[in-house]
């Protein structure tokens, strides 16, 4: 029975022993597992503070551009009150273009009326004229001469008032 028992425990030693060899292979795998997996690992903290500084440049850009984003919101408000001014402006030279044109509306009403009774006027003086050099035909009495002296003399004072009205006109405008 020592016998039986002996081959029992060197068959239960044999066995440990197989046991322990696959024991030490699953071991060294492990090991070599392990040390992949540390690789793995200092891979990824390269990657990690690879990514970390590439967080920290984008967050630098992400600033400039918020700082570009304000220039240009200040350039657009700048640029919204300069238009909006031009638009004032030009509303106000519409007016006053509008004015300036009822005035030469104005102005070409009376110049017309003006050249109108110019040109009547010089009819009128014409017919003074020719009146007069009638009336010396026909030897005209004295008070005939003073009565053709005093309408010509208003006349040519109409005339001179019409003149003056219309170069104060040319120099107004």
């Amino acid at each position: 029975m020592q016998e039986q028992l002996l081959f029992q425990l060197m068959d239960l030693v044999q066995g440990l022993a197989e046991d322990m060899k696959s024991v030490k292979q699953d071991m060294n795998i492990l090991k070599e597992e392990v040390r992949t997996l540390k690789q793995d690992v200092e891979t990824l903290k390269d990657d990690v503070q690879g990514v970390k500084q590439d967080v920290e440049t984008l967050k630098g850009d992400v600033q400039g551009v918020k700082q570009d984003v304000e220039t240009l919101k200040g350039d657009v408000q700048g640029v919204k009150q300069n238009v909006e001014t031009l638009n004032k402006r030009m509303d106000k030279q519409e007016e006053e273009l509008y004015l300036l044109k009822m005035q030469m509306d104005e102005n070409v009403k009376m110049v017309k009326a003006i050249r109108d009774n110019q040109i009547e006027q010089r009819s009128l003086q014409d017919s003074i004229i020719h009146e007069i050099a009638h009336i010396r035909r026909e030897m005209a009495t004295k008070e005939d001469i003073i009565h053709i002296h005093q309408r010509l003399d208003y006349q040519i004072s109409r005339i001179a008032r019409t003149e003056e009205e219309l170069h104060l006109l040319k120099t107004h405008n």
